[in-house]
């Protein structure tokens, strides 16, 4: 009987190491998945912040300077800002970057549908008369 015990305690132990490997790469995987979404929530914000900053930079004067495209393409990797004419009188605001899903359309909208999020925001607005101001 003591024959047939010896080695089921290294085997008991390789298992459990194998166990306990596989638990921690599922660990790491999640860590890497959730500090690439902590980074795309940061562009997604800084990139809103800047769609919000110019609207209302038109709103108070409509030819001010496009310093804050300069500035999108700093903040965001390979950042772009752009703006653009809806149907009725809205336009557009859209901040672009790279991400890390396919390129998307000028007007923020992807090809086909993805399971993430595009990598761009449009905010639409509608510009203020001479008179409403």
């Amino acid at each position: 009987m003591r024959n047939a015990m010896r080695g089921t305690s290294l085997i008991e132990a390789m298992l459990a190491i194998a166990l306990l490997a596989t638990v921690m790469l599922a660990v790491a995987g999640s860590q890497l998945a959730m500090a690439r979404a902590q980074r795309a929530t940061i562009w997604r914000e800084r990139a809103l912040w800047l769609a919000d900053a110019r609207i209302e930079r038109l709103h108070v004067a409509a030819e001010a300077g496009d310093d804050l495209a300069a500035r999108a393409t700093a903040s965001l990797p390979g950042g772009t800002m752009t703006r653009g004419d809806g149907p009725d009188g809205v336009r557009y605001t859209v901040v672009g970057w790279r991400g890390g899903n396919a390129a998307t359309g000028p007007r923020c909208e992807a090809p086909g549908s993805s399971a993430q999020p595009p990598s761009c925001v449009r905010i639409p607005y509608r510009e203020a008369e001479a008179d409403e101001r």
